[in-house]
């Protein structure tokens, strides 16, 4: 992990701003077309519902725009036999600002879903990948890794401010919205 230091020109002031590049590591590293600004946060979490529940939550990208903040709209182009989502994508919005990013599914039933954008118009690369395991037969490990890398190297140091936050109220949308399915299914 090496740290640098941007000069970002704000009105009259100048400020020095910390970001870091991190190295893709294993799987990722073998998905990723990283130019050198990339980043990726890695949260692990455990969630108080089964590992099916989970899975379930995360792999119906359809329904995202239901619980996750500023996902105005989610969808699922295609599927493989199994049913599962190969191609998906999602309207993301924030102000007057959106943004709609179609991505690959590969998606290993009740253990992992990686999605990979095949948008490029405001990224080199992104790439998004879950991993379920079983903590107790009411209990999931999880694991969420987010690595990006904007085509605007502004972007890039910006959000490098931001990312941390935003990945952790991620974790927490699809932790609420596990509870509430869990919640349903016991009923």
């Amino acid at each position: 992990m090496m740290a640098k230091r941007s000069r970002i020109q704000h009105f009259k002031s100048i400020s020095w701003v910390s970001s870091r590049t991190f190295l893709n590591l294993g799987r990722l590293a073998q998905n990723s077309e990283l130019k050198g600004n990339g980043q990726q946060y890695v949260v692990k979490k455990t969630f108080h519902q089964p590992k099916s529940v989970v899975y379930n939550v995360i792999s119906n990208v359809d329904k995202y725009h239901e619980f996750i903040p500023y996902c105005e709209a989610s969808f699922i182009n295609s599927r493989d036999t199994k049913g599962e989502p190969t191609e998906a994508g999602l309207t993301v919005g924030f102000k007057s600002f959106d943004e709609t990013f179609l991505c690959t599914l590969e998606c290993q039933k009740d253990k992992q879903v990686i999605a990979k954008s095949i948008t490029h118009s405001l990224f080199h690369n992104l790439l998004t990948e879950w991993n379920v395991t079983e903590a107790s037969s009411s209990k999931t490990n999880v694991e969420l890794i987010l690595s990006y890398e904007f085509k605007s190297d502004l972007y890039n140091q910006v959000s490098a401010l931001f990312a941390s936050k935003v990945t952790s109220i991620m974790i927490k949308a699809f932790e609420k919205r596990a509870y509430t399915e869990h919640k349903q299914f016991c009923k």
